[in-house]
């Protein structure tokens, strides 16, 4: 009845959360991105630490051959690990550093930031085959733009910004989030959760205080969620959706991998994605062993700038690797003294 109750109470926050309103950085892999998906994803894993990193390009020959502009491109990177026994015996706490750096256009207009999580892992059971954890993540980020390639119309000296005040920005941000883990049954587990960023709307102005006014960060919610399904032996599905809400704009996400297990030490994740309104996405990806994750996607435009892209899209590069350092055991040798 507890855990009916938990659960019950984790989807009632991530309906709720949908009505919010989302788009901050976005990736087609987005579960290679635990850090700065959701910070209650930080040390949720079987290892002493994890290294991730994604890295996004998109419109990058369109853009520069029809624009004179430069591409959007976001990189990614995380390192995260459980490190100590919680107040119970089944809880453990996580912690994790993360930053990225995203740049669009000839004006590289970006941002970058780094931050530091912390997440506790309750056990719902003895097994801890259902875990429900509570994160929360602070950090530092700055904007920047560089007018040196800027041209306005017709201006008589398109270059001539001396009269604009445009500085670098920098400003702190909190964000947190929850994820239920369950085994649902010998065949099926699940991973649903809910993150909420810039909780308290910081101001991320550009423009120096002569402009005046303040441009606040909108709340932003999402919500996540993921099936892994065992079809038999070698063959498993995996579904999954992300749908992201903030000010006027959502995005939605749903994919689906379809990981083949080809002999022990290698599983194919061939797989299918779709952004509703936006990009229809082909994924592959392979998990080397037991700890080794290598991801790849491209996305094929199909929103209404296909026609001014020439339908070109973008790709991720994704990697996930876990270390496992464990203790040996001592073991001592046994001495048979046989009796006469």
């Amino acid at each position: 009845m507890r855990f009916k109750t938990l659960l019950s109470s984790l989807i009632l926050v991530c309906l709720t959360a949908t009505g919010l309103k989302a788009q901050d950085l976005h990736f087609t892999l987005w579960d290679m991105n635990p850090l700065n998906i959701n910070p209650a994803f930080t040390g949720g894993f079987s290892g002493t630490f994890r290294v991730s990193g994604i890295y996004r390009d998109q419109w990058r020959s369109t853009l520069n051959n029809t624009r004179n502009t430069g591409a959007w491109t976001t990189p990614s990177f995380g390192v995260d690990a459980p490190i100590i026994q919680g107040f119970r015996k089944n809880d453990w706490i996580g912690v994790g550093i993360g930053l990225f750096s995203h740049q669009a256009g000839s004006l590289d207009l970006g941002m970058s930031g780094f931050s530091g999580a912390a997440a506790y892992h309750l056990g719902l059971n003895k097994k801890s085959t259902s875990v429900l954890t509570i994160g929360v993540q602070y950090g530092t980020f700055g904007r920047n733009i560089n007018l040196d390639n800027a041209q306005w119309g017709n201006l008589s000296n398109n270059n001539d910004f001396s009269g604009m005040q445009i500085n670098d920005a920098s400003f702190s941000d909190w964000a947190g989030g929850v994820v239920l883990k369950t085994q649902l049954n010998k065949q099926m587990s699940m991973v649903l959760g809910a993150a909420f960023d810039h909780l308290f709307t910081p101001d991320y102005t550009l423009t120096g205080s002569s402009a005046g006014g303040s441009n606040e960060r909108p709340f932003l919610s999402s919500v996540h969620g993921q099936f892994d399904i065992q079809i038999n032996d070698k063959l498993s599905l995996t579904p999954q959706f992300y749908f992201q809400s903030t000010a006027k704009n959502s995005e939605i996400l749903v994919q689906s991998y379809v990981p083949y297990k080809w002999n022990e030490n290698l599983t194919l994740r061939p797989g299918v994605s779709y952004r509703l309104g936006d990009a229809i996405s082909v994924l592959v990806g392979a998990d080397i062993k037991d700890n080794l994750r290598v991801m790849a996607a491209y996305d094929f435009n199909t929103s209404e700038l296909s026609s001014a892209t020439n339908g070109q899209g973008g790709f991720e590069l994704a990697a996930m690797y876990i270390v496992k350092i464990f203790k040996k055991p001592d073991v001592k040798p046994a001495i048979l003294c046989p009796t006469l």
